[in-house]
């Protein structure tokens, strides 16, 4: 893994736990709305991951084609 990969994972890491430990502070709803948001790109993100290691797997093209498709939709 580099380190531009390692940092944005060690940052995604430091936010979610930043935004727990906040909304524990103050318990308010909007903050949890706006934390959801921010990190909604980590879930879209996880999909693409998935088939490119499927792909240097070397598994068949047809399974790969199209969990590659999904996560392109995904991501929109």
């Amino acid at each position: 893994m580099r380190w531009p990969l390692l940092v944005h994972h060690f940052c995604t890491l430091f936010a979610i736990i930043l935004l727990q430990v906040v909304f524990q502070i103050t318990m308010h709803p909007a903050l949890a709305v706006a934390g959801t948001i921010w990190l909604f790109q980590c879930t879209t993100e996880q999909t693409v991951f998935i088939g490119l290691f499927m792909y240097r797997l070397r598994y068949p093209k047809l399974l790969v084609q199209r969990l590659l498709m999904f996560s392109a939709v995904q991501s929109l």
